[in-house]
């Protein structure tokens, strides 16, 4: 009976030198995978960030009797229930009477020289008339760029240019209708939207070089734009 405990402590502590040894190896490409997870993770913020694409989307449901559907042409001959936009352009402040007149008029993406331009096709391909919301809004914004930005919203050709709020308090930037809340720039509905009808919407956002707000503390800001749309049930 003697010899039994030395026996039983040197076996336990054999089995657990061998757990250790192999935490040991283990632990490095552990902690090595998390790191590169992590970079990674970081990387594609920074992407999103910087590069990011301007999406839209519809809400779905199980009834097919309500469905929107998007496209980027009015034939929608693609249908789909997301659109994204891929930005790169590095833009620099502009005079936004400088904008062409055809932005409401070329399908797609079509960003010129330091603005960023969008059209794209809304159906109702559902069975039942509806009213829907659409939800024009920002995902992310850094060094308050926003304060300087100018969003111009397209809606069956007719537009509105909206911006954020005087900073003296002075009601909206002159030209512009204010932004809804400091994320929100604008959130409307559309009524009687009966089975194949189709709403036009252009996209167009730059920065305003005559807004007091267009400063050198704003440079390398960054701002990502996306747009939802909702169906609504009423009674």
């Amino acid at each position: 009976m003697a010899n039994d405990k030395p026996s039983s402590f040197l076996r336990r502590t054999a089995e657990e030198v061998k757990n250790y040894r192999r935490l040991k190896k283990i632990t490095p490409a552990a902690i090595i995978v998390t790191v590169i997870i992590l970079v990674i993770a970081y990387v594609l913020s920074l992407l999103y960030m910087k590069f990011g694409a301007f999406a839209v989307m519809v809400n779905k449901f199980d009834n097919m009797d309500y469905a929107l559907t998007l496209s980027e042409s009015p034939d929608f001959t693609s249908r789909t229930s997301r659109l994204t936009a891929e930005i790169y352009e590095k833009i620099t402040n502009i005079d936004g009477r400088s904008l062409p007149e055809d932005l409401d008029n070329i399908d797609g993406e079509h960003n010129g020289d330091n603005y960023l331009a969008y059209t794209f096709y809304c159906m109702n391909a559902g069975k039942a008339t509806l009213a829907y919301t659409y939800d024009l809004y920002i995902a992310n914004m850094t060094l308050d760029i926003e304060k300087a930005c100018r969003i111009r919203l397209y809606v069956n050709g007719e537009y509105v240019d909206y911006a954020y709020p005087r900073s003296d308090g002075d009601g909206p930037e002159p030209g512009t209708t204010a932004f809804q809340s400091r994320t929100t720039v604008v959130k409307n509905r559309i009524e009687n939207f009966a089975p194949g009808d189709i709403t036009r919407y252009t996209i167009v956002v730059w920065l305003e070089g005559n807004d007091p707000e267009c400063v050198d503390r704003i440079l390398g800001g960054q701002m990502k734009v996306d747009m939802a749309m909702d169906v609504i049930f009423d009674e």
